[in-house]
């Protein structure tokens, strides 16, 4: 039930003449369009090797699901974070195939058992699934989990229908600190919610309004913007909004992976992935931003597809997102494998920082 670029443009066009929409999707395909020609050239596609270790994978065997009676067949696409030196993954669980209807869980494991995480059976709670209009077709896909409050803040792509198409917008779901969910919503754009939403990270909060990084689709134009998101109503004002990255003409197109990991108290690490073209495999490489969203540093892709297990999949040659943590001097990047797995990877910070090219002095 997918649909083109084409049939999501024009579907596009309808909603904004039907909403009477203003200007302002007019100025940010301006600044798509501008960003496209000015923001191209920072990376060569170059593909580093032995910047990441590979710890080993994990499979939906590793889950031992506590309150659903079904099995998961698949678990992938995994977030965390790291509280009280506990290690949290936030996984989605598909247990069907007949309509790949996707939720979250959560596992807890100490921090310092994380390299052994291959190799170990994890107790794992669903905490988000299909509970309103915007996730009654495939549910709750691809989390990006932050500490939030007193709790925890996940952004997801919630994927619903409109006019019997898949709709995906970017939800939000704020937990407790036993992963109650106490609210859940969607991003909007003013008074607009596009044909599609995805990828998003907070890097930092005041209460009232959140910093983040994220990729809706504007009149065709799917690049990674910051912007401030109201914690009051999860909207975006579109007049703030500015182009952070772009997609390389070899690629398709770019989006952020991972939630940040703080370098310093005005530089943050992200994980961005991008789908190369000559193949369509998902590569990833790593960006340091500062806590406004402004892009300072960004590397080659330094973790790409190559062993049978992302090779082979669901979707075959990804590997994705959604987990960044460090610990001591290591960041460990916790990736979905060809659709079905999870990849444990792991390097020394410093080394990852060599291969950062810094766009400013």
């Amino acid at each position: 039930m997918s649909c083109g670029p084409t049939e999501i443009l024009a579907r596009s066009l309808t909603l904004r003449r039907r909403q009477g929409l203003s200007a302002y999707l007019d100025l940010l395909v301006e600044k798509a369009l501008r960003a496209k020609e000015e923001m191209v050239g920072r990376r060569e596609g170059k593909v580093v090797t032995g910047v990441f270790e590979r710890l080993g994978y994990m499979t939906a065997e590793s889950f031992k699901i506590t309150n659903y009676p079904r099995r998961p067949l698949v678990a992938f696409n995994p977030s965390a974070t790291i509280r009280d030196d506990k290690l949290y993954l936030f996984v989605r669980f598909v247990f069907d195939y007949y309509d790949y209807v996707s939720s979250i869980g959560v596992s807890e494991v100490e921090l310092e058992a994380i390299d052994e995480l291959p190799r170990m059976i994890l107790d794992s709670k669903i905490i988000i699934y299909p509970s309103t209009k915007d996730e009654i077709k495939r549910g709750a896909e691809d989390p990006r989990a932050h500490n939030f409050e007193d709790g925890f803040l996940i952004f997801y792509t919630a994927v619903g229908l409109r006019d019997g198409e898949l709709w995906p917008k970017q939800a939000v779901a704020v937990l407790d600190n036993n992963f109650n969910v106490k609210e859940k919503g969607v991003l909007k754009l003013g008074d607009y919610i596009p044909p599609a939403w995805k990828n998003t990270a907070m890097l930092n909060y005041n209460g009232k309004y959140l910093m983040i990084l994220t990729r809706p689709l504007i009149e065709g134009h799917e690049v990674v913007w910051r912007a401030t998101l109201s914690r009051d109503n999860w909207t975006v004002d579109p007049k703030e909004m500015e182009v952070a990255m772009v997609a390389e003409p070899f690629e398709l197109k770019v989006g952020v992976s991972t939630p940040p990991v703080r370098l310093s108290s005005n530089e943050l690490l992200i994980g961005w992935h991008a789908i190369y073209k000559e193949d369509l495999s998902y590569r990833n490489g790593v960006a340091v931003v500062t806590p406004e969203g402004e892009i300072i540093g960004i590397s080659e892709y330094l973790l790409t597809p190559s062993t049978i297990e992302e090779m082979y999949g669901d979707r075959p040659m990804v590997i994705y997102g959604c987990g960044l943590v460090k610990k001591d001097e290591y960041v460990y990047w916790i990736g979905g494998v060809a659709d079905y797995g999870i990849g444990i990877y792991r390097a020394e910070i410093d080394k990852v920082l060599e291969h950062v090219k810094w766009l400013r002095g």
